[in-house]
C-alpha cells in the first residue's frame, strides 16, 4: 500500500506508517462491530415480534372432560384475544349412547361459532361412563381440525387435535361432591321433613310454648269427641223401648 503525503508543497508517494495500518484495521473492526450489533438488534426485534404474535392471539381447543360418571365435551378459547368464525371438522363423527339429536347436528358443529371470547367455555354432555364402557362399536379416538381467525380476521389459524377417550380408562379418582350434589341432597332432606308429623310416632320437636299450645288444642279436640259420644249414647238410650212391667 502506497500513501501520498504532502512535502514542500507537493505530494510524494511513501510507504505507509504502521499507525496508518492500525487506523485502517481499527476502523474496519468498528464497522464490523456496528454491522454485528445491527444484525443482532434486528434478530432481537424479529424474535420479540414473533413471540408477541404467539402470545397475543386466540387459541381454541376442544377436548373431553370426564367428571365422575359423565363425560363432557368442552370447547374453550385459552388464548388472549377474540376468536372469530370457529369451525370444526371431526373424523369420525361424534357418537354417543345418549338419546336425542346427534351431537354433530348441534349448531356449533353445523354452522360454527361466530365469536369466542378469551376464557369462554362451551360445554355439552357427551356421554355417561357407565353406558360407554364396553361399547366396542363406538370409537374412542376422534381427529379434530379446528380453524378460526383472530379478531381482525387477517390472521388465520388451524389446529389439529386428538380427542381420545381411551386415555381416561382405568384411572383412579376421588369422588368430589359439588353444588349439584349438595342441591340434590338438600332436596331429599326437604322431602323427608315434609313427612314429619307431631304425633307420638313422629320426630317433630316443639318448644315449651308450642307444646302447651298443642296440648290445649288436643284437649279441645278430645273434649269435643267425648261430648259427641255422650250425645250419641243419650240418643241411643232414648230410642230403646221401656222395660216390661213385672
Amino acid at each position: 500500500m502506497i500513501v501520498r503525503r504532502r512535502c514542500h508543497d507537493r505530494f510524494v508517494s511513501t510507504p505507509p506508517y504502521w499507525t496508518d495500518v492500525a487506523q485502517v484495521v481499527i476502523v474496519s473492526l468498528q464497522l464490523l462491530v456496528l454491522i454485528g450489533a445491527a444484525f443482532f438488534a434486528w434478530r432481537q426485534v424479529t424474535e420479540a415480534r414473533r413471540l408477541r404474535e404467539q402470545q397475543i392471539r386466540p387459541f381454541v381447543v376442544i377436548d373431553f372432560h370426564p367428571a365422575e360418571s359423565v363425560i363432557w365435551l368442552e370447547i374453550e378459547n385459552i388464548g388472549t384475544t377474540l376468536a372469530r368464525d370457529v369451525r370444526f371438522e371431526i373424523t369420525p363423527p361424534l357418537e354417543t349412547t345418549l338419546s336425542g339429536a346427534p351431537l354433530m347436528e348441534l349448531k356449533m358443529f353445523q354452522e360454527g361459532i361466530a365469536t369466542l371470547a378469551p376464557g369462554k367455555k362451551i360445554r355439552t354432555l357427551f356421554d355417561t361412563a357407565v353406558q360407554r364402557i364396553g361399547r366396542t362399536d363406538l370409537p374412542d379416538l376422534y381427529r379434530v381440525t379446528a380453524t378460526y381467525t383472530d379478531e381482525s380476521g387477517k390472521r388465520a389459524f388451524k389446529e389439529t387435535l386428538d380427542l381420545d377417550l381411551g386415555i381416561y380408562k382405568n384411572l383412579s379418582y376421588i369422588v368430589h361432591h359439588g353444588e349439584h350434589d349438595i342441591h340434590a341432597r338438600l332436596k331429599d332432606i326437604h322431602g323427608e321433613m315434609k313427612k314429619w308429623t307431631a304425633g307420638s310416632a313422629g320426630i317433630l320437636r316443639f318448644s315449651p310454648k308450642e307444646r302447651r299450645a298443642e296440648d290445649k288444642r288436643r284437649s279441645r279436640v278430645m273434649e269435643k269427641r267425648r261430648a259427641k259420644q255422650r250425645r250419641a249414647d243419650k240418643n241411643r238410650r232414648a230410642e230403646l223401648p221401656p222395660p216390661a212391667a213385672g
